[in-house]
């Protein structure tokens, strides 16, 4: 499960699954983020607040990318049927921050 290194390890089992969901359905996923440091979040807000990001960012110590509770994953549908899964499985994922998959906790 490198794919998923420093996520909260029972996060990251229900990570995998849904990334193997995904790629047994073709929607080549993809991993773009998992855990960050402040300063990456730092660097990533400020991209938003500049307008230089098309997905939203939380301000620094306030994203679970923070504490290993999210990841971002790119889909070919956008999402749509990942993201459908995971809320399902009670995760939590939206359409208005697509790549963008949480724990609710």
């Amino acid at each position: 499960m490198g794919r998923f290194n420093g996520l909260n390890p029972d996060l990251a089992v229900y990570a995998e699954r849904l990334y193997l969901w995904a790629e047994a359905n073709g929607l080549r996923p993809r991993i773009t983020s998992v855990l960050r440091t402040r300063q990456q979040q730092t660097i990533l807000y400020e991209r938003y607040l500049r307008g230089q990001s098309r997905f939203p960012a939380a301000p620094p110590g306030r994203s679970l990318h923070e504490q290993g509770l999210a990841f971002d994953m790119v889909t070919s549908d956008q999402g749509r049927s990942a993201g459908g899964v995971w809320n399902a499985a009670g995760g939590r994922w939206s359409p208005n921050d697509w790549v963008h998959y949480e724990y609710r906790g």
